[in-house]
């Protein structure tokens, strides 16, 4: 639907082909110990996939925000309730015509390599990002004409037309689009060397490895709780356990697969409800989803909660179109054709003539997580019972991706999305991915980026989310999945976020 599900997927490709670390010894959890080799002032933190490129504007992988987090910031930022607050700006101004965002920035900021934050940096930053082969700029800042110097601690963005969406991307948690770059550092290779502002100051990186921080003595805001602060890459999830377990990981994000075993040697282990969804794309430019019925009766084919419970095992949640994270947004019992009724579904395929059933293929990247496998038979198999026969086409990352990107080579297509500061993008048609807009839908999207308050756009955003679920387009949003951090009870201050942000781990002691 969006690009940061083309993004995640790349992201399981590339940790697939990482090559392995040695696996440490394992051994019981150490009773008084500290991890991180034995020191308490560094928090040692174990992650699956490696950076491609520590650039904030140079990759949309979901993966690497969880690296350029640690040292750049944006203007604002987004509390883990979803607030979005100051941050290196102390505020803004929205003119009376929502065309004009004016930011008073905060004194006193230093980037790492000693430049002092002014104008001239977020306007560097904010032309350079128009530069990204991504295009970051266009998938989170559509409406945005320019950024300009109004004097050295004041900055002006121009709109194209109004956005209410604009200032969620501008806080993103996840600072991806939004990072705050310095002008002195364009001659840096930012590819491997971050010069940021924010509570950690990079001190060495060995790509695929590691990646290593010192507090930011210098920091504007709350110092992290640490001295140091060490990220390794093990792409295996057994030796991230091992690593735990032997004492040399203080924190490990691990699958549902095994958590039951961490608990049972005492180590603490949290489930946290994610952003991230997981939704059934459909090719409605083709038939038989040209026809509104054989739609309806696609999505009155899916029981949510049978999804998770069998495919995920509990770490997952039914989803709407936006997730159930969102307080506002609608319950997904609520929305229209959200529940599983096959009675109709079967009655609405045979009223569209397909009276043998509907015969489809659907493509999905093969042991994309350790749920996609399980989850993609159990929907198979309520398809069926809907009157659906659909054939499982598994794919490696690549080859799901081409297919995908021909609307002439594929039906139907699982797919997965990340965390959006920007909730708009939950529910946005993107262009390319499925047929036109129909008018009711747009007016309800035009309302929206018209808003003039952060409730009349949420309420917007619900209607267009309602909508959706009558029409059945653009996709099928199926589950929200859920994520684990296991550590020992010795480290404190583990606390994360819907958004998955690693921002917390400043906050981090043992």
């Amino acid at each position: 639907m969006h690009s940061p599900h083309r993004s995640r997927a790349a992201a399981a490709a590339a940790g697939l082909g990482i090559a392995s670390l040695a696996l440490l010894t394992a051994c019981s959890p150490p009773s008084a110990g500290t991890g991180g080799g034995g020191d308490a002032s560094i928090i040692t933190v174990a992650e699956t996939t490696a950076p491609s490129s520590l650039d904030p504007q140079r990759s949309s992988m979901f993966a690497d925000r969880f690296a350029w987090q640690l040292s750049y910031e944006c203007l604002m930022t987004t509390s883990p309730d979803g607030e979005v607050q100051p941050s290196l700006a102390t505020g803004y101004e929205l003119s009376e015509d929502s065309l004009e965002y004016t930011f008073t920035l905060r004194d006193g900021v230093k980037f790492s390599n000693g430049d002092t934050l002014d104008a001239d940096d977020v306007v560097y930053t904010f032309e350079r990002l128009t530069e990204s082969p991504e295009r970051i700029d266009i998938e989170l800042f559509p409406t945005l004409s320019h950024a300009e110097k109004v004097d050295d601690m004041t900055v002006k963005f121009v709109l194209k037309s109004p956005d209410a969406g604009f200032i969620n991307n501008m806080g993103n948690p996840l600072v991806w689009g939004c990072s705050i770059l310095s002008a002195a550092a364009e001659g840096d290779n930012l590819t491997t060397n971050m010069v940021g502002t924010g509570p950690w100051t990079q001190v060495a990186y060995e790509p695929e490895t590691s990646l290593e921080f010192e507090r930011n003595e210098e920091y504007w805001g709350e110092q992290a709780k640490s001295e140091a602060l060490n990220i390794l890459y093990m792409p295996n999830m057994g030796t991230q356990v091992s690593n735990l377990k032997a004492g040399k990981v203080d924190i490990v994000f691990p699958d549902q697969g095994g958590v039951a075993d961490l608990e049972k040697e005492g180590f603490t282990v949290t489930n946290v409800n994610t952003d991230s969804t997981i939704f059934l794309q459909i090719n409605n430019t083709k038939a038989p989803f040209d026809n509104p019925k054989v739609l309806q009766a696609m999505a009155l084919a899916f029981d949510r909660q049978e999804l998770a419970d069998k495919a995920y095992g509990g770490a997952a949640q039914p989803s709407g179109y936006l997730p159930p994270s969102l307080a506002w947004a609608p319950k997904v019992e609520d929305l229209p054709n959200h529940t599983q009724d096959l009675e109709k579904a079967n009655a609405l395929i045979k009223e569209a003539g397909f009276e043998s059933g509907v015969d489809l293929n659907l493509v999905y990247i093969n042991g994309y997580d350790p749920g996609t496998n399980d989850l993609l038979a159990v929907m198979q198999d309520q398809l069926a019972k809907a009157g659906f026969n659909v054939e499982l086409d598994p794919l490696e990352a690549a080859a799901w991706s081409e297919r995908r990107g021909d609307l002439n080579a594929y039906e139907l297509s699982w797919n997965a999305q990340s965390y959006y500061s920007n909730p708009y993008q939950y529910v946005a048609p993107v262009p390319g991915r499925q047929g036109d807009v129909p008018e009711s839908l747009q007016t309800l999207i035009d309302n929206a980026w018209s808003a003039s308050s952060e409730t009349e756009y949420q309420e917007a955003l619900s209607a267009i989310a309602v909508h959706e679920a009558e029409i059945v387009y653009p996709t099928l949003t199926l589950l929200a999945r859920d994520m684990f951090v296991a550590h020992d009870a010795k480290v404190k201050g583990v606390e994360i976020p819907s958004s998955q942000s690693r921002t917390f781990l400043a906050q981090v002691t043992k």
